[in-house]
């Protein structure tokens, strides 16, 4: 059964924190695939052989990307119906979370947040998220990831180090045959992640994180989220949440996913 917006707004209509924040069909669409060629009176006799353009037919023909023939061209629809659907089987309450979630011609991410399952700091819980990504413009494969979220200031973080995480690129398909079992281990880490969090909370920034955080981010970014005249006299973990903070409160939304990806594997999460 494909899970359009109104079948699932049917679907959870007896409990306000399943339904659907922000409309599933502004991801729908409409893309296709054109011959491309030289600007000339006979455009069929010079046809650019072994590439296509992708383009936006309700965007005035807008040209998203020009892409080899070899490229599988994904639509969001395709991705997004299965993937609610396998999220509708867990039996457990979720929400499409607007706050990392945006739609663009090029690139999309959607993030669908467990409000039941939680992570904890000394100051709040971090309900268990996942977010779902696609381009049309080969600047990424079709990726899915684990993260977490404070619901107080929507400050996300990315977890796919310890929880993991799926990519395939676009020429190789892309299946959500496992997503139970993903889910499943997710869950099950989240005691590894809780681990984690009370190390990174005892432990001081030191000068190699810093550095590592620098090249990751760019030094002038991180200057902008704390002083780095000297070593911060925090804790590893307050230093995580001012950067997550910082990017999800200061970067457009389409630039947060791979600084948080960049962030994670600095902080080891």
């Amino acid at each position: 059964m494909a899970y359009n917006y109104l079948t699932i707004i049917s679907q959870f209509n007896h409990n306000p924190f399943n339904l659907m924040t922000m409309k599933i069909e502004d991801f729908y669409f409409p893309v296709e695939e054109k011959h491309i060629a030289l600007i000339d009176n006979t455009p069929w006799l010079n046809q650019i052989k072994g590439y296509k353009a992708i383009i936006a037919p309700d965007k005035s023909n807008q040209v998203i990307s020009v892409a080899k023939n070899s490229y599988k061209l994904v639509r969001n629809k395709e991705l997004i119906e299965p993937f609610l659907e396998q999220v509708c089987g867990l039996g457990v309450r979720w929400r499409v979370d607007p706050s990392h979630s945006f739609c663009e011609p090029n690139r999309m991410r959607l993030q669908i947040t467990f409000p039941d399952i939680l992570i904890k700091d000394e100051e709040s819980d971090i309900p268990l998220s996942v977010y779902l990504h696609n381009s049309y413009d080969m600047s990424e494969g079709v990726r899915l990831f684990w993260g977490a979220i404070r619901t107080i200031c929507s400050n996300g973080m990315v977890l796919g180090s310890i929880l993991g995480s799926l990519y395939a690129r676009h020429t190789q398909g892309f299946s959500f045959e496992n997503f139970y079992e993903e889910f499943g281990n997710a869950s099950d880490k989240i005691q590894s992640v809780q681990k984690h969090i009370q190390v990174l909370q005892e432990r001081a920034v030191n000068e190699e994180l810093m550095d590592n955080l620098h090249q990751a981010l760019g030094k002038r970014r991180v200057e902008q989220i704390v002083n780095t005249d000297k070593v911060p006299d925090i804790s590893q973990w307050d230093l995580l949440n001012d950067v997550t903070y910082y990017i999800s409160h200061n970067e457009e939304k389409p630039n947060r996913a791979h600084l948080q990806l960049k962030t994670s594997k600095v902080f080891q999460l």
